[in-house]
């Protein structure tokens, strides 16, 4: 039995960014890191957040036990808390539109922390008009610069459409099967990463460059439809569209025409499209190999750029070149 989605759980009465004005008056027992930490007399202001989002909760001498008052002033960036408290509707002229949580705080009575965090290498949030530190810095640092809700967001984003994948497959009776990492040298576009053998010194093992073989197997053993979100490993010069790790789609039936694998290809992407928020128009326009070669001069163009190859003969045929008027004459054509 699927258990409902609810974010509780033994520490936590529930998430951040899902506490809203409909929850005023309740008890609840929130954990997360101190985004911000703002001291204003005798009261603190902390900011909180996980993933789900942020909330502004207070500490002070009317509300809250000694303890949590003594604690909330020496609290730093990134610690980690848990806290304990009601929660009520901020004044009229407090309540920030700009964040879910904005109509509303926790007022703290119980604060504990649960781990104190050296002051952040990098910043965890940047404001949108300030520039991102460097690319090596926040590599450098990952785990930090993962907090960083944009990041997080595309992450979030990358699990929906790979499930709206799997549910479209499954829909259609394709069968998700995981083949092996490690397996075989076998020629294909690229050198093979090799993982050496413990028991069998001198032998190796070698990262897939795809499932080929393995859906092939599955096929000849009677699955009918396969398909696996597949991670490859090609041992290539880093260019732009080549990744020495990377994810494929990778799918195979039995029994089809080329058609089947367009219906099944258009509507995965639609569903992605549908998860990301967009819409796809299907069917999509088809281009065979050879007129794309003659209005584009490539196997795989860039429609979003009306780019296409012009003739030029008539054009070309008037000037006086004995280069141009032979290739002309020899029945051939200027384009470009």
């Amino acid at each position: 039995m699927t258990e409902p989605r609810t974010d509780a759980t033994g520490q936590r009465s529930r998430a951040m960014g899902t506490v809203s004005l409909d929850l005023a008056g309740e008890e609840l027992r929130l954990c997360g890191w101190v985004h911000r930490r703002r001291d204003l007399g005798g009261l603190v202001f902390l900011d909180l957040r996980d993933r789900t989002g942020i909330l502004q909760a207070s500490v002070g001498p009317d509300w809250s036990d000694e303890d949590a008052v003594a604690l909330a002033g020496s609290l730093g960036a990134e610690d980690v808390v848990s806290v304990e408290g009601v929660v009520v509707p901020r004044p009229d002229d407090a309540r920030n539109p700009e964040m879910a949580t904005g109509e509303v705080e926790l007022q703290v009575r119980r604060l504990e922390r649960l781990n104190r965090a050296d002051t952040p290498a990098i910043p965890v949030y940047v404001p949108p008009e300030e520039e991102l530190p460097s690319e090596e810095l926040r590599l450098r640092h990952r785990v930090l610069d993962l907090r960083r809700r944009e990041l997080q967001a595309r992450l979030e984003l990358r699990h929906r459409l790979v499930l709206a994948l799997r549910n479209h497959f499954d829909a259609l009776g394709f069968v998700e099967v995981e083949t092996p990492i490690l397996t075989k040298p076998t020629p294909e576009g690229a050198r093979d990463f090799l993982v050496p053998s413990r028991e069998h010194p001198g032998e190796f093992f070698a990262l897939p460059q795809s499932p080929q073989i393995y859906k092939q197997i599955l096929m000849v053993a009677g699955f009918d439809r396969y398909f696996q979100i597949a991670r490859c490993f090609r041992d290539e010069d880093l260019r732009a569209d080549r990744q020495p790790e990377f994810t494929q789609i990778d799918v195979e039936a039995s029994f089809v025409v080329e058609e089947d694998i367009f219906r099944w290809m258009e509507g995965s992407m639609a569903a992605v499209a549908e998860a990301a928020g967009a819409e796809a128009d299907i069917p999509f326009p088809r281009l065979s190999h050879a007129e794309a070669m003659e209005r584009f001069g490539i196997d795989r163009p860039d429609l979003r750029f009306d780019l296409e190859i012009q003739d030029y003969s008539d054009v070309m045929g008037t000037l006086d070149s004995n280069i141009l008027r032979g290739a002309l004459d020899a029945g051939g054509r200027i384009r470009g």
